[in-house]
């Protein structure tokens, strides 16, 4: 799947850095990028920083959560009204929602920095592309508040791995209980992020929540509580990179894939759902291709060849992340 900020929002995010100095941003974005790849809690929250993230972080963020929300049935997304975004920084899990959501009126940002829900406030022109949605900024520190409005749509994107364990546990109660139809949690694509993710499942499936994506099935983790403990539900989106992304992360590439690991909880039950969900790139050999799926009964290898000519053809078509097989009942063993 390819991903690209939108042309509005990105004039929109090209104005803000138009004041900022060259070497102080690069300096930034070396100090973000480190941190990302240390998964270090947030610390420094100075203008060029957040110069950094709109430049480099925000594209990859927006694409993960556009990408999970594209594996939630259109029926479900087409009757979300409000949101409520936690964590918001300048907006982006909130800007990714509106992309899918039409019905969308209104939006409640919450970040404990300000200055990035003032930055929100500035690109919610480009962001909602001419549509009438009413944004409300909250300063509130997700880790320590408890009570939220309710929502039809709750979002937390890359929060979690900012939180102590007891502030995670804490923030999924919490935006469970102001969800009123969908729960969505994006995390990195990294062995701790679908820990958290992990985490978040337990406890939604403990609270009777029903899983929409990506689990095709409410039994144990076939990864995390099975065999393959050396391994890890994710995700990858390609996002398109812009000149100046390219220059401040030294890539040469014109796009950048972005690994995550999500999940999206609902209220009710879901449709019928398929089987399996493709945990990796599909390999293509010469008259086969090979699948790995995550089942209620495990992680399975599926091999599809010409032979089975209907399978074949979704076989071709199917990428990482897709669901596969057979629909069942939601809760049918």
């Amino acid at each position: 799947m390819n991903v690209a900020v939108p042309d509005p929002l990105q004039a929109a995010i090209d104005a803000e850095l138009a004041g900022a100095a060259p070497g102080a941003l690069a300096s930034a974005a070396a100090a973000l990028i480190e941190h990302y790849a240390h998964e270090r809690p947030s610390a420094v929250t100075d203008d060029s920083w957040h110069a950094a993230y709109l430049a480099i972080r925000l594209p990859a963020t927006y694409a993960a959560v556009v990408a999970a929300l594209a594996r939630v049935p259109d029926a479900r997304l087409s009757t979300i009204g409000s949101l409520l975004d936690l964590g918001a920084g300048p907006g982006t899990a909130t800007w990714a929602a509106l992309r899918h959501c039409d019905a969308v009126t209104t939006a409640t940002l919450v970040d404990r920095h300000p200055t990035l829900l003032a930055i929100a406030g500035r690109l919610a022109a480009g962001a909602a592309a001419g549509r009438s949605v009413t944004m409300t900024p909250q300063v509130a520190d997700i880790g320590l508040a408890r009570d939220w409005s309710s929502a039809d749509l709750v979002l937390a994107a890359y929060a979690l791995a900012e939180l102590a364990p007891a502030a995670r546990a804490a923030l999924i109660a919490s935006a469970w209980q102001a969800t009123t139809q969908l729960l969505v949690l994006v995390e990195p694509g990294t062995s701790a992020g679908f820990s958290h993710i992990h985490e978040a499942r337990r406890a939604l499936l403990a609270a009777d929540a029903h899983l929409v994506a990506p689990c095709p099935h409410h039994g144990p983790c076939p990864i995390h509580e099975g065999e393959r403990t050396d391994d890890w539900c994710h995700f990858s989106v390609r996002v398109p990179r812009t000149r100046r992304h390219r220059q401040l992360k030294g890539g040469t590439l014109g796009y950048e894939d972005e690994k995550f690991a999500y999940l999206v909880a609902s209220r009710v039950g879901v449709p019928a759902a398929a089987s399996g969900r493709i945990l990796r790139h599909p390999r293509v050999e010469k008259g086969r291709i090979a699948l790995t799926l995550c089942t209620a009964e495990g992680v399975a290898r599926e091999v599809v060849t010409r032979r089975d000519a209907d399978a074949w053809r979704t076989a071709r078509k199917v990428e990482w992340g897709d669901a596969w097989g057979i629909a069942r009942a939601p809760d049918e063993p």
